[in-house]
């Protein structure tokens, strides 16, 4: 069994993993209607993994639609920053 985790094998795996993740969360979206009327059918799970933010799903462990888990980077230091402003807002 050992001899058969090669490379190859662990960028299939991970491979195989990332497309039951996409087809996941594939399974919960809808069409909807945009502002002008037109409705949009939702994406096919290929369609979804060729997006730019669904990339950080080939390394996270749970897909989910929160801010953080969408690509975005936790700043501590921007985060200190704009807590630091809306006090001086509030104490003004």
């Amino acid at each position: 069994m050992l001899e058969k985790r090669t490379k190859l094998w662990r960028r299939e795996q991970g491979f195989r993993v990332f497309k039951k993740r996409m087809v996941y969360y594939a399974s919960f979206q809808t069409g909807y209607f945009d502002y002008y009327g037109e409705y949009h059918l939702p994406l096919h799970w290929f369609e979804l993994a060729k997006e730019h933010w669904a990339q950080v799903y080939k390394s996270t462990g749970s897909p989910c639609s929160c801010m953080l888990c969408q690509g975005e980077r936790y700043d501590r230091l921007e985060y200190k920053r704009e807590t630091r402003q809306m006090l001086r807002e509030l104490m003004e």
